[in-house]
């Protein structure tokens, strides 16, 4: 279940520089639905790979920066992401009773019945992209069902409980629940996307021969950015 995690926050936020994880203080997290509708091809632009100048991929990254700042003003999104910031040192949050930093795979933490109990939590902190905060549901549903598919075919169909635009400590971010099938494996997900300095990810995971919901809530509830 630690693979499908994974596969889950790629599809997200993509791959970034990973920080130590913190569990500790309570904080609250607030805020209303998000389902607008925006492509985020209006924004990707493509790596250069060929000899360009350092002076060239500024530029390109100022661009890029614009135009995301100008569809987060057209769509009346919040634009705390575009704006200087305090730096960030992680996040902090407390566990569920009986879960554990697993001894095989950093930031993942597991119950002391792993991999009987498949349930995990994982942590991850990535390089900021303002480009985040135009996520949809629709948007994200189709990136992590490719990444799923890619993974265990084109099998695995991928359905959104919930997906929600909150604030956690201040600072922008998602909570989304989604399930999805693997073989006759039935996964369900609570996830949240803080969008700081940094991308915080917290993915919670559970099988269906677990009903753990209750305990990620309370959990969740207590994720602080520091």
């Amino acid at each position: 279940m630690f693979v499908l995690s994974v596969w889950m926050i790629l599809a997200l936020a993509g791959c970034g520089q990973e920080d130590a994880v913190q569990t500790g203080a309570a904080a609250e997290a607030e805020g209303n639905d998000g389902n607008e509708q925006i492509s985020l091809a209006d924004v990707a632009i493509e790596p250069d790979e060929t000899n360009a100048s350092k002076a060239q991929m500024e530029i390109d990254e100022q661009t890029r920066e614009e135009l995301t700042a100008q569809l987060l003003e057209e769509n009346k999104l919040d634009t705390s992401v575009i704006e200087p910031k305090r730096t960030t040192r992680g996040c902090t949050f407390d566990l569920p009773e009986g879960f554990a930093e697993s001894e095989e795979v950093s930031d993942m933490y597991v119950t002391d019945r792993y991999p009987l109990d498949a349930s995990t939590i994982y942590y991850v902190a990535m390089e900021q992209d303002i480009a985040l905060q135009l996520l949809t549901k629709e948007a994200f549903k189709e990136q992590t069902q490719e990444s799923l598919r890619q993974a265990y075919g084109d099998g695995v169909e991928v359905t959104i409980d919930s997906f929600e635009s909150i604030k956690v400590s201040g600072y922008p971010a998602f909570r989304i629940v989604c399930n999805y099938q693997v073989d006759n494996i039935k996964i369900k997900q609570l996830a949240y996307a803080i969008n700081a300095d940094k991308t915080y990810m917290i993915t919670y995971s559970q099988t269906s021969d677990y009903d753990r919901m209750e305990e990620y809530e309370a959990s969740a509830a207590t994720i602080r950015v520091e």
